[in-house]
């Protein structure tokens, strides 16, 4: 939660949101008459600043319907240009020969970053032209506090809101300039907008960023698109998120000229993170065994058992049920109370009883105004005293036909999230235990389709280092294969969501990302009293060659997630809108759907690692097409007539469940030039 401490540890105030009672306004005057600091309105969500000794007089203001607490959303090149086709688009000359008529760069467009990390002053954010910053505007929150910085003095003055690289990563990805490296990003000509929110990256400061950074774009009479690379998989999937309804207010459902945002779908996908059972009867449980954060190993005797994962539950009703927590031993499926068996990391202290339905049961108010009773709870900073034992949910509807959601956060787990193991000479699948995937696991961001939300397929499988080394990425975590490029990223997060929204819309290059890193990254990198100088104490390897200029080290890194694939998808959708400005969400979408290349998938299932087309979205995202489709541009596919006159058709004619064929009858992928079979018709594909 977003919660201000005192220098003695005690809480000062907190944020939190409030809707109000339909036909209500804010009550401001009043509110700032108790104390309580009203920070912005959008909509029906009043977003507040609550000392914490006014809590309680919340409850005076009949305006409100419901407050909640505001949340925590957490972090979630050259190849990538190439697969997407933006290589074809970025020059003079590659464009004019793909039968575009300029280059498209991302000039005139309004390119938003909102994440944690940023190294306000890298090359890659200036022009190679004069050098001078592109950075528009720079925003900062730290210790929850904002800070706006609109001159470029001011912005060289910044280093950075957190010393890690997560933000510099995805703005170099979306909008990096050109530094002869080969690695600029996407749209390398955009005006840049950063906004850096540190350890505070609550849902109403991430709103208020999207709001800055449309409002500046409105001032100048340009298009913007926002890229916003963190989210939450905890809570309801049905668009009730605040994040959620914020952008569909600020896009105006999607409909409003030149208005985007791009959200990566989360990387919950490989660690069995999600639980959807219907219960037919009132007799039935679902027993699952929640995996351990960490445990003892060959190399690591002396692990403790300990668990460090949230959790959550609703049914579809919202309604309630029984949801209960004891332990297992695992080498023969007895089910134990805690007693003594449970232990705070910390003190040691014995937890004997930890009771979700007293304590962990929380209202929400669902999208369409309906109460809804969630739970959630934590294990964190616990630890078990036998190395057999695990925790075990136990969880039995209220009525028959209810069906019931789990999720759980704990993508770092040792162990599967939801287990059903069979390791320790105890079967517990054939004792009726329930195994979690990863089909409900994706962020609670974008459950709406007034968002563009993205997933990551495999970009490159080696590289290397700043001194010279090569490497090679491990076997995918869900198929223990070794990754091949192309195939979508294990962990990419996909479903449906309550509200019948799939997820992803669209999947980019996102595994084995090379882009900017953060000279202050002192988490993986660099000294601590020495920004940009490596550290050799700390883990380099994914550290990459650096370009020197403008008076400093300039440094690379490769990385991966979905986190990575949403700005490049986002840098793209700003190439698209300086050809169109006026594009809307809901175009953008259409866009995606009906140019994106997917007829892989139908081939070559073994490339979605879950093995459900859902995670393959629309397809994997074409630059080019989608600049064709949107300037009226004919993609070479024809229909050739009986009479030998060709009508011009789609490029969205080679569809999902259909094969292609050469004239000789063989089958041939989508790019085969030449006369072609499809669906019993012959075209030229030029």
């Amino acid at each position: 939660m977003a919660i201000n401490f005192n220098a003695d540890g005690t809480v000062s105030s907190m944020s939190a949101i409030a809707t109000l009672k339909k036909g209500a306004t804010c009550p401001t005057e009043r509110l700032q008459q108790m104390g309580i600091k009203v920070r912005y309105v959008l909509g029906d969500m009043v977003v507040l600043n609550i000392p914490a000794d006014k809590l309680l007089q919340l409850e005076q203001i009949e305006e409100f319907r419901y407050v909640k607490a505001d949340e925590m959303n957490h972090p979630m090149n050259k190849q990538a240009r190439k697969t997407t086709n933006v290589e074809k688009v970025n020059s003079v000359e590659a464009a004019l020969a793909a039968g575009l008529p300029k280059a498209y760069t991302g000039a005139g467009v309004v390119l938003g970053i909102i994440d944690s990390g940023i190294d306000f002053n890298h090359a890659a954010f200036r022009n190679t032209t004069d050098g001078k910053t592109r950075i528009v505007k720079a925003i900062t929150i730290i210790d929850n506090i904002k800070k706006v910085y609109n001159t470029e003095e001011e912005i060289a003055a910044l280093t950075t809101d957190l010393p890690i690289s997560h933000g510099t990563v995805t703005s170099t990805t979306a909008g990096g300039s050109d530094l002869g490296n080969g690695l600029q990003g996407m749209a390398p000509e955009t005006d840049i907008i950063l906004c850096g929110i540190g350890n505070y990256s609550f849902d109403s400061n991430i709103v208020e960023c999207i709001k800055e950074i449309f409002d500046y774009a409105t001032s100048v009479g340009k298009p913007a698109v926002v890229n916003l690379s963190i989210g939450q998989v905890l809570g309801l999937h049905d668009g009730s998120n605040i994040t959620c309804k914020s952008i569909s207010t600020l896009t105006e459902n999607g409909t409003k000229p030149g208005r985007a945002v791009i959200i990566s779908s989360s990387n919950d996908a490989s660690n069995n993170q999600s639980i959807i059972k219907k219960f037919n009867s009132t007799d039935e449980e679902l027993k699952t065994v929640l995996g351990a954060n960490s445990h003892p190993t060959k190399s690591e005797p002396d692990q403790p058992v300990a668990y460090n994962t949230s959790y959550c539950a609703y049914a579809d009703d919202y309604g309630m049920f029984s949801c209960k927590l004891k332990l297992v031993d695992t080498t023969n499926g007895k089910i134990i109370e805690l007693g003594e068996h449970v232990r705070d990391v910390k003190t040691d202290e014995p937890i004997v009883n930890i009771d979700l339905e007293k304590d962990k049961i929380f209202e929400a108010i669902t999208a369409d105004g309906r109460k809804a009773n969630i739970y959630e709870w934590e294990l964190v900073g616990y630890k078990l005293d036998d190395p057999k034992y695990r925790f075990v949910l136990l969880v039995t509807p209220e009525k028959a036909g209810q069906t019931i959601k789990l999720i759980c956060n704990g993508d770092g787990n040792k162990e599967p999230c939801f287990d059903a193991p069979n390791e320790n000479g105890y079967n517990f699948a054939e004792a009726g235990y329930t195994k979690g995937n990863g089909d409900f696991a994706f962020s609670t961001n974008i459950c709406s389709e007034n968002v563009i939300s993205v997933g990551s397929y495999v970009n490159r499988i080696d590289w290397i280092d700043h001194d010279g080394k090569e490497w090679e990425m491990g076997p995918s975590k869900l198929t223990g294969h070794g990754q091949t490029v192309g195939e979508i990223a294990d962990y990419s997060s996909y479903g449906v969501s309550d509200n019948g929204v799939a997820c992803p819309t669209v999947i980019a290059p996102g595994e084995g990302i090379i882009s900017g890193a953060s000279n202050y990254d002192t988490v993986k990198f660099f000294k601590v009293d020495e920004p940009g100088v490596p550290d050799p104490q700390k883990g380099l390897t994914e550290l990459c060659p650096g370009v020197d200029k403008y008076g400093r080290k300039n440094w690379f890194l490769i990385t991966g997630g979905t986190s990575m694939a949403a700005p490049a998808v986002a840098g793209i959708v700003a190439l698209w809108m300086q050809a169109n400005p006026q594009l809307t969400v809901k175009e953008i979408r259409e866009i995606i759907k009906t140019t994106s290349i997917n007829d892989e998938w139908t081939t070559d299932i073994g490339k979605i690692p879950s093995h459900n087309k859902l995670q393959a979205g629309y397809g994997k995202i074409d630059c080019l097409a989608g600049l064709k489709k949107i300037l009226g541009i004919s993609t070479g596919i024809e229909t050739v007539g009986a009479d030998g006159h060709r009508e011009a058709s789609p490029a969205t004619m080679y569809s999902v469940d259909a094969p292609v064929y050469n004239m000789m009858g063989q089958r041939v992928d989508k790019s085969h030039r030449g006369l072609v079979i499809y669906k019993g018709r012959k075209y030229m594909n030029r």
